[in-house]
Order: C-alpha cells, then sequence, then structure tokens
C-alpha cells in the first residue's frame, strides 16, 4: 500500500477493501464509481474523447465486485452521494432518495439515445435539514460545468460537479470527505476548494499519480489564500 499526504488530504494506492475497515470520523462519502459500460471513450451529441482504461468496466464486474464496495463504504458513514449510472442503478443498496444531474448535452449514449440523466444516489439523512438549515435541491444542471482536458483518464467529472455533491452532503469546512473510488482526483480538488478534509482511494497506480499530482497542485494554490 502507498500512502501520499497533500495538505488535508490523504490518498491511499490499494484495493478499497484493504484500507475501508480501519477508517475512522468520515462525515460523508462522496463516489462515481464505474458504471459498467466497458468505457474507453465518452460521446455525447458535441464531443468526442478517449483515453486509456486500466480497469475492467462490464456489468458482471459492477454487480459482483463494484457494489458490494460501495455498500461497505455506505455503512460506514453517516451520508453518502453516489453517481451510480443508468445501466446497474436498480442493483445497488435502495437508496434514500435520488436526485439528478442534468446533462443538456448529453452525458454518452445509451439504448435509448443520448443520455442526459446521472443519477445520484443519497444515504443518510440530509445534513442541512438534520441541523435545521433549510432545504436544498436535490438534483443540479450541468449547463456550465466543463471537464478540464488532457486528462488521462476515461470520463474524469467536471470539478464544479464533485464540488456540487461534496457541498450537498456536507455542511461545514472540515468536515472529512471519502471517495473510495478516487479516480483523477477530482473529488479531492472539490474537497480542497470548500475547505473539507479528503481520504481518497484509487487502486489503479496510473490514476493514483494523476490524482496525486492534480491535488497537490490543488492544496499549494490553497496554501497560498
Amino acid at each position: 500500500m502507498r500512502v501520499e499526504r497533500f495538505g488535508n488530504a490523504v490518498l491511499y494506492n490499494c484495493d478499497n477493501r484493504e484500507i475501508l475497515s480501519e477508517l475512522k470520523g468520515i462525515d460523508a462519502l462522496v463516489t462515481d464509481p464505474p458504471y459498467g459500460v466497458d468505457l474507453v471513450e465518452r460521446v455525447t451529441k458535441h464531443t468526442h474523447r478517449t483515453a486509456t482504461k486500466a480497469y475492467k468496466d462490464d456489468g458482471e464486474y459492477i454487480v459482483e465486485e463494484i457494489i458490494p464496495r460501495v455498500a461497505a463504504a455506505i455503512a460506514i458513514v453517516p451520508v453518502a452521494a453516489v453517481t451510480s449510472g443508468i445501466r446497474w442503478l436498480q442493483r445497488y443498496p435502495i437508496a434514500t432518495d435520488i436526485g439528478t444531474i442534468f446533462y443538456p448535452n448529453g452525458a454518452g449514449r445509451s439504448p435509448f439515445g443520448f443520455n442526459c440523466n446521472n443519477p445520484v444516489l443519497f444515504y443518510g439523512a440530509c445534513p442541512y435539514l438534520k441541523h435545521g438549515k433549510g432545504s436544498r435541491p436535490n438534483s443540479a444542471s450541468a449547463t456550465h460545468w466543463l471537464s478540464e482536458e488532457g486528462i488521462d483518464h476515461p470520463c474524469p467529472k467536471p470539478i464544479l460537479m464533485m464540488e456540487w455533491l461534496v457541498e450537498r452532503v456536507s455542511d461545514e469546512q472540515g468536515q472529512t470527505i471519502l471517495d473510495i473510488f478516487m479516480g483523477s482526483g477530482t473529488t479531492g480538488i472539490a474537497c480542497s476548494n470548500l475547505k473539507r478534509r479528503f481520504i481518497g482511494i484509487e487502486r489503479e497506480e496510473q490514476y493514483f499519480d494523476l490524482a496525486c499530482r492534480r491535488i497537490e497542485t490543488a492544496q499549494k494554490q490553497d496554501s497560498l489564500f
């Protein structure tokens, strides 16, 4: 196991099953696991991008490997937001609530055309309602959420998307956010921007190295202010 620390972020290069039972004091889970679509490219109505794929991404793998890991992570946190994709959504643990991130340009191809809906499975109690801070929408539009270019990952998410998810399940600075499928590290960057602590786990070394570079840069920029 390799461990790297950058400011308020702790990153683990390992199988998340190795470390999950040892983690304590997590305030929320925010994670974007593989969707089970054999992803090597992302095609929308207006974009087409490819990247190196280092992991298996078929239905059997999602059902037998990914979903049980998500379920185990949900069990150790008070609240969670999981972007499940649409194909295997109904195999996930029953959610407390289901929101969506709407992509007007299409989030990718689907059996009925271009899918514009990225479901968000919420688990646990909404922290804003729980602490008497009012209600917030459980869904958002990605109209102005743009992914960074030049990131060697099949499906890097926009920083604004992960910031929205982090804020949706955590209502205070200094809280600790866990991402068990860290990928290129965007959740960690969102946490740095929002003054949250971050714990990220990524098994694939090439993505772990990428996440380390991006999160280290974000932490250094944050320290300047």
